[in-house]
């Protein structure tokens, strides 16, 4: 009877240990992941300073976000992607069950290259109107990324504007012709000049709408 306990409280601690061990092992699937051949802004959770992920979407849900705070795997962006180009990728999606904190809980493992396809083949301008903030951000570009005289990235007090009729902010460098003053919030008609090889964009002043000091 004895020998009968102990087995069936040896059987017991086993059902529970591959319970917990079955419980914790990390969700996965499949999917295919597209690389936007333009790039976003926004910041990570452990910084102010302001600068431009990339976009992307998966099959799974078809959402298109900032690559911010997401572990990847198995490729290298700074070498990998050039701006004007849209990739697709086959990649593990996978539901971490013991994140790292301030990271998404989902991260990506890139398996495959499966297609890299030029979408900008045109150069082409474009009138639009933007808000300008009167307040400026700190900014530091991406793909490709300067760096300072010390080897650090560097950081730029750039504009903080939304084109008329979205909600999406852009950290603009420079705008040709234009004189900021920081305390005043604008309304300018600007001209946005894409280049497509290779690819650049640029904004020259086309005519200040209004200026009202805040």
């Amino acid at each position: 009877m004895k020998n009968l306990k102990v087995f069936a409280a040896f059987l017991a601690l086993t059902t529970m240990f591959y319970g917990c061990s079955k419980e914790e092992v990390d969700k996965e699937k499949d999917v295919i992941v597209t690389i936007y051949e333009h790039t976003g802004y926004g910041a990570s959770v452990m910084s102010r300073v302001l600068t431009e992920p990339l976009l992307f979407s998966d099959n799974d849900d078809n959402e298109i976000r900032t690559l911010t705070d997401i572990i990847t795997e198995g490729i290298n962006f700074r070498e990998n992607y050039e701006r004007g180009y849209r990739f697709t990728y086959k990649a593990k999606k996978v539901w971490m069950n013991n994140p790292p904190e301030d990271v998404s809980s989902i991260k990506y493992v890139f398996t495959e290259i499966v297609s890299k396809e030029k979408i900008i083949l045109e150069d082409s301008e474009e009138d639009m109107i933007l808000f300008v903030s009167s307040e400026t951000v700190k900014f530091s570009p991406r793909y490709p990324s300067e760096y300072d005289e010390d080897g650090y990235p560097k950081v730029y007090d750039a504009l903080f504007a939304k084109k008329e009729g979205t909600t999406k902010w852009m950290c603009i460098i420079e705008i040709g012709n234009f004189e900021y003053e920081e305390g005043y919030e604008y309304s300018i008609k600007v001209k946005e000049i894409i280049e497509a090889e290779p690819y650049s964009k640029r904004y020259a002043l086309v005519e200040i709408l209004s200026k009202e000091e805040i």
